[in-house]
């Protein structure tokens, strides 16, 4: 009899258990792919910037033709071979909110820097990937609260400087993590819920003039060149994303 009652109180407490859960949908998932999608858009936009270094600090020209709108045609280039539709995202979808937001904040960075771009007779501008990165992770957090930022044990900028959990993270990138592969937390910041997620970074061909060898050689913006070679990590990509 007792057994009984023990059995029924039981059953009655697993039901509870799954009524609750299915009136509160788990968050993570959602907020995971908000962080995949504006890492994957950073990414994409970082080598647009990348490879139209040539033209930006190309000192014999004025107007470069490297408008807003004119980055935003080869993000979406780049996106949309990767099965990503930028220019369909929808603002009722808390993806595509976040990118419309997210290339908002880009083209923002891209105009605000065209006086520095079209100066003729100047050589380097100090419009990197990086320097674009910074820019476009604060108009966005400002924004949408959402933080993007690169970082790197070997940062360049303060701006890149890396948490306490973005240096242990970076550090497991560098022994033996899977290459590509993401990591992604649920946890606290300033007692709130947040996702965090990292996504490594890796030398492409178009960072080797500033980032390659030979190491310890000045490259064109005063910094040293760090002897890195394509393929190798340089550091990731850092969201934090608020569980609304």
């Amino acid at each position: 009899m007792q057994k009984m009652k023990f059995f029924a109180v039981l059953l009655v407490v697993l039901s509870m258990v799954i009524f609750v859960s299915s009136q509160t949908p788990s968050a993570g998932p959602k907020e995971e792919a908000v962080a995949k999608a504006i890492t994957d858009y950073l990414i994409e936009a970082r080598g647009v910037i990348a490879r139209n270094q040539p033209i930006i600090n190309d000192a014999a020209k004025g107007d470069k033709g490297f408008t807003p709108e004119a980055y935003e045609s080869q993000v979406a280039a780049g996106l949309k071979a990767k099965g990503v539709d930028l220019q369909g995202a929808n603002a009722d979808d808390p993806v595509g909110k976040a990118l419309i937001e997210v290339n908002k904040a880009a083209k923002e960075t891209v105009a605000d820097a065209q006086p520095v771009i079209n100066e003729a007779g100047k050589g380097f501008k100090a419009f990197t990937p990086a320097v674009f990165g910074a820019r476009t992770g604060d108009k966005f957090y400002k924004a949408t609260g959402i933080r993007l930022k690169q970082t790197s044990i070997k940062f360049r900028g303060d701006y890149n400087r890396p948490d306490e959990f973005e240096e242990a993270i970076l550090k497991k990138f560098e022994s033996g993590w899977e290459k590509g592969k993401s990591y992604v937390e649920e946890t606290t910041v300033g007692g709130r819920k947040v996702v965090r997620s990292m996504t490594p970074l890796y030398i492409a061909k178009a960072c080797l003039p500033c980032h390659g060898d030979p190491k310890g050689e000045i490259d064109i913006s005063g910094r040293v060149k760090e002897g890195y070679k394509e393929g190798d990590l340089r550091g990731a990509i850092s969201t934090v994303v608020p569980i609304r």
